[in-house]
């Protein structure tokens, strides 16, 4: 194959995928334990505030680390489950963990004065089962 070909096959690949973004990958959301809760934090990829990223910190630690189009999730004990991150600003949910339950976080990047600050918000299974698969 000649390097014009290969470049028009390349390039049409990274059109494609930039296009239709879904048929590279998407996220499923994990499996429920019966004894404990399952808290999934989410972010839909955007351009605006896609650099920042922010840990996902809770009582007995760190549950990961959230970026731009990504996901993270934990089981929990059944109680009431405290998370927070910071970057510069800082914000927090408090979420009434129960077992065999599936709790979804949208996080958001919002724009601050220095840098992005992160926003959290409960939402409906429904809505985050569906935007989690467009991951």
């Amino acid at each position: 194959m000649n390097r014009k070909a290969a470049f028009f096959v390349l390039t049409l690949i990274f059109a494609t995928s930039v296009i239709w973004p879904d048929w590279v990958l998407s996220a499923t959301v994990p499996e429920t334990n019966p004894e404990k809760g399952l808290v999934i934090f989410y972010r839909p990829k955007k351009f605006s505030g896609g650099a920042i990223r922010f840990n996902i910190n809770h009582a007995e630690g760190s549950l990961g680390v959230l970026n731009s189009g990504t996901m993270v999730y934990g089981y929990f004990e059944p109680g009431q489950r405290q998370f927070w991150s910071q970057v510069i600003s800082q914000d927090s949910i408090t979420i009434d963990v129960k077992a065999g339950n599936t709790y979804f976080v949208r996080g958001d990047a919002k724009m601050g004065v220095y840098a992005g600050r992160p926003k959290f918000q409960q939402v409906d299974e429904a809505t985050g089962r569906a935007e989690v698969g467009k991951l």
